[in-house]
């Protein structure tokens, strides 16, 4: 069988379909993989066809030769994913699967764009869907997918988890086959791509280094009740969904990319929680990974799993930057994220074990999530004043919040009448989209980290917030925020070309 696998994220490194394409061709079948990065990249807006016909049609000639198609999307590439699909059924007859994050939390509504949807984890499933009609032989009952057949949909259970994540190899970097849209038109990724394209991630351009993006686990120990991580934990609930690769199969990977791509300047270790892994295990990493691959590297944590020990190994074997989920310095909003054992004391007893680093490392980051639609001015205030307190130097990622589909504060605040129109509100948000108001300028002026504690306090003081964040007030900051905003990016553009 050949299958060609479509991903409209908008970096190139895809850790999934990449390791989709390894582990067929290990097994035999042929792949190709089309990277097709989203034009708008953050900028998403409802009802905007995200390719021209021109691309399109060049994506369809790509496809002529496949056996099967597949699309990997996340609730925020929905459109893209529908607008692909579209064109591919337009076109040609040729099955369309989706999988990832979106047709497992939504397979209702991803069956009708797609003829098969993938649940769940999907390497073995997959094999044996290709196994299958590769012999000609009845494919419609392969667990995890559900198939749509002569007018009937076939909603296949889900099968059991692979509980080793060695028997899947190292993500497919081989660029035989590989293709990406760029400037306007879908060409070849080769080296000499590839390598600009990399360059361009937010971490790496903070880093100044070329980096190389991996996983090694799937999961998270934590169950937050925005995080899509919750949901699908809970589809395989007691079979252990957080899962670990050995250390010898990712310093196979990772030696690999030492010998074939000499550029790379750092390891972006992108788990969920990697700091989870017990401390013998952290051990035996920091062991090998300072004897046989001696990049930097960065990593995130979560506060209720940095001490020190894991700290000091860590930095000595290369950790330069760490990435750190505080979400809410407000008590409610804890409460209300599922995080009410991740306190405040909790939080700032690990940055204070991180600053401790600061002579040997970059400036943290540290994630806010902001526009929670049960959050006081109150709350807000609350997470601003305990910022004031991190010790510097720091750097905060605020985020808006979107409510994702099939996590419990979606269902929270869908039954609480505060989401209408899923596709318009959700679907077409960025987690860049922040409100303009004056609590989130502050926010944004604190970004940097080097905004003073004391003024921070003083702005967010009850005479102060009383006239600033007044209903009088809101239409100024409200165009403040977006001229600075605009101001911002057209910054941006110009240092970039320099």
């Amino acid at each position: 069988m050949k299958i060609t696998f479509i991903s409209p994220y908008p970096d190139v490194t895809s850790f999934g379909i990449r390791t989709m394409s390894a582990y067929m061709r290990q097994h035999r079948h042929s792949t190709q993989i089309i990277f097709l990065p989203d034009p708008y990249g953050d900028n998403l807006m409802y009802g905007v066809k995200r390719y021209d016909d021109k691309v399109l049609s060049e994506l369809t000639a790509l496809c002529a030769d496949t056996d099967l198609i597949g699309i990997t999307l996340m609730t925020n590439f929905f459109d893209n994913a529908v607008q692909i699909t579209e064109k591919l059924k337009r076109d040609m007859s040729i099955p369309v699967i989706w999988g990832g994050v979106h047709p497992t939390i939504r397979p209702d509504e991803s069956i009708e764009y797609a003829d098969m949807i993938c649940i769940g984890d999907g390497e073995d499933a997959l094999l044996e869907l290709a196994d299958k009609m590769d012999k000609g032989a009845d494919f419609l009952t392969t667990r995890n997918f559900w198939i749509k057949s002569n007018g009937r949909v076939y909603k296949n259970p889900l099968r059991e988890l692979t509980k080793s994540l060695d028997s899947y190899p190292i993500p497919d970097y081989s660029n035989e086959g590989h293709y990406v849209l760029y400037e306007g038109s879908i060409k070849p990724l080769t080296q000499d791509l590839l390598r600009p394209l990399l360059e361009r991630g937010t971490v790496s351009a903070y880093l100044r280094k070329i980096g190389y993006q991996t996983m090694t686990g799937r999961g998270c120990p934590h169950r937050c009740t925005y995080c899509i991580n919750d949901t699908i934990k809970g589809l395989y609930e007691g079979q252990g969904y957080l899962r670990w690769r050995s250390v010898d199969h990712v310093m196979e990977e990772l030696q690999w990319v030492k010998e074939n791509m000499p550029y790379v300047g750092y390891i972006w270790i992108s788990d969920d929680a990697f700091f989870a892994r017990n401390l013998k295990n952290l051990e035996t990493f920091c062991r090998e990974y300072k004897g046989k691959i001696g990049l930097p590297f960065s990593c995130l944590g979560s506060p209720l799993t940095v001490n020190d020990e894991k700290m000091e190994m860590l930095v000595d074997a290369g950790l330069i930057y760490l990435q750190l989920g505080i979400e809410s310095g407000s008590r409610s909003i804890q409460e209300l994220f599922n995080r009410k054992n991740m306190s405040n004391e909790v939080m700032m007893k690990a940055i204070r074990t991180i600053n401790k680093y600061k002579g040997r490392m970059f400036p943290p980051s540290y994630d806010f999530i902001l526009d929670v639609p049960y959050e006081t001015e109150s709350d807000k205030i609350e997470s601003l004043r305990f910022i004031a307190d991190i010790p510097k130097p720091f750097r905060l990622q605020p985020f808006s919040l979107v409510l994702y589909p099939g996590t419990r504060l979606y269902q929270m605040a869908k039954s609480d009448g505060m989401i209408g129109d899923d596709r318009r509100e959700i679907y077409s948000k960025s987690y860049t989209m922040r409100e303009p108001s004056y609590l989130n300028l502050l926010m944004a002026m604190a970004k940097g980290g080097r905004f003073p504690g004391p003024l921070l306090k003083f702005l967010v003081s009850g005479p102060v917030v009383n006239v600033l964040n007044s209903a009088a007030m809101k239409p100024f900051f409200k165009h403040f925020y977006i001229l600075l905003k605009k101001a911002y990016t057209i910054l941006k553009r110009v240092l970039g070309r320099q």
